[in-house]
Order: structure tokens, then sequence, then C-alpha cells
């Protein structure tokens, strides 16, 4: 019995002390946060005229300044330039930059982009031609058409291929080197299988706001320009 009462003792002296600990614990935590603040206003206002509450509205409006350029400058880096340097098969250059939600092509931005994935032996991709073809000829000077021939179809072939199909808008050949690696960045991004044809259409900002596998008509690529060119 007398076994039992010390050991009852004893676990009650043990609570007591954590307790105690931890009260002491609290009281210091909340005067160390307490004495915080006047401290630092006597810093902020130390060797100046200004009244140490306008120092902090000063302080505070330098904080939102920082953290405002802190934003931009994360807002330009998640911008890369010169990812990929695209060759067109008439020899011109395509610069492309990385945005967050899309891709940019410098020559061409500002603009709607369809940028399509199609093949010289694919009967769906080789009806979207003149449908292309068409929308091209109306000029509207806020689309640019892309396309990527993923077939492999060497470059000087596939100037023969465009030549008779009169194509009019910008072609390359997935069969170069950095066009090579842009599609596999393409279907990285895009989570594309391959099949064709495959459009990705990017709004005057950059951003995509169209990923689709398959053919399209005359209307649904006017729908898809028309409504990405009042986001500009």
């Amino acid at each position: 019995m007398i076994k039992i009462l010390s050991t009852i003792l004893l676990a009650l002296l043990l609570i007591a002390c954590g307790s105690n600990n931890k009260a002491e614990t609290e009281s210091t935590k909340e005067e160390h946060t307490n004495t915080m603040t006047p401290t630092k206003l006597e810093e902020l206002a130390k060797n100046t005229t200004i009244p140490a509450v306008e120092k902090t509205k000063q302080q505070k409006s330098t904080d939102v300044k920082e953290s405002t350029e802190k934003s931009n400058k994360t807002t330009s880096e998640e911008l890369v330039k010169d990812i990929f340097q695209l060759t067109t098969i008439d020899g011109n250059i395509l610069h492309v930059d990385e945005a967050k939600e899309g891709i940019i092509f410098k020559e061409h931005k500002g603009k709607v982009v369809f940028l399509l994935f199609f093949g010289y032996r694919c009967p769906p991709c080789l009806a979207e031609i003149p449908v292309l073809k068409a929308l091209s000829n109306e000029k509207h000077k806020d689309l640019a058409i892309i396309a990527m021939e993923v077939q492999r179809l060497p470059s000087e072939q596939l100037k023969l291929f465009k030549k008779d199909k009169g194509i009019n808008y910008i072609l390359l050949s997935g069969d170069d080197g950095q066009n090579s690696q842009f599609i596999s960045y393409i279907a990285q991004r895009a989570q594309w299988g391959g099949s064709i044809p495959f459009l990705v259409a990017i709004n005057p900002h950059g951003e995509v706001k169209v990923v689709h596998v398959g053919g399209l008509g005359p209307n649904e690529f006017k729908t898809i320009y028309e409504k990405l060119a009042q986001e500009k």
C-alpha cells in the first residue's frame, strides 16, 4: 500500500513539473513576442526625425514594393528565352520562348498561332490542307499557321510537297535537328501520344487554349481562331 502511494505521489510530482515547465515556456515565449515590436520600432526610429509609427508605414510601403518587384522577377523568370530555334523549309528561323502556360513564337508574338503536327501520308492531315490554305488566304494579320511534318519526309522532298499542294503557310520538317527536339518537347508538355493531325492553338499571350487530336473542318478552325483573337 505504501509502495502504491509513493508511486502515485511521484507521478503527480512529474506532471506538476511538466505543467510548470510548459507554463514557463509559454510565459517566456509571450514575453519574447511582446518585447519584439517596441524594440523593432525603437531601432527603426533611431537617428531619424521620422516618428516610429510613420517609419513603420514607410517600411510597409517598401515591403510592398519589394514584394511586387520579386513577383515581377518571378514572372519574368518563368519565361525562358530561345529554348528552340526552328528552321522552316524556306530557311527562315523561328525563335521559340517558353511561357508558363504555353509557348511564344517571337516572330509571331501577339498573334493567334495554329501549331499543327501532320504527316504527308496521313489522310485526315491531307484533308486539312485545303482548309488551312483557305484560312491563310483570308490574310488575317493576327493569325500564324505553323505546320510541322512528323513522318520524317526529308526537307527537299517536303519542298516539292509544299509546291505540289500549294501550301501557303509556314512549313517545317520534323527531320531537322532542333525541329525534331521540339516535337519531343511538345509531346512531353502536352502529354501527346503522337496521333496526327494534332493541333495546339495558342492565344496572343502565348497561352495554349486548345489541344486537339484529329481532323477539323473549316467552321471549327474559324471558331477557334475567332475565339482566341478576342483574347488579345
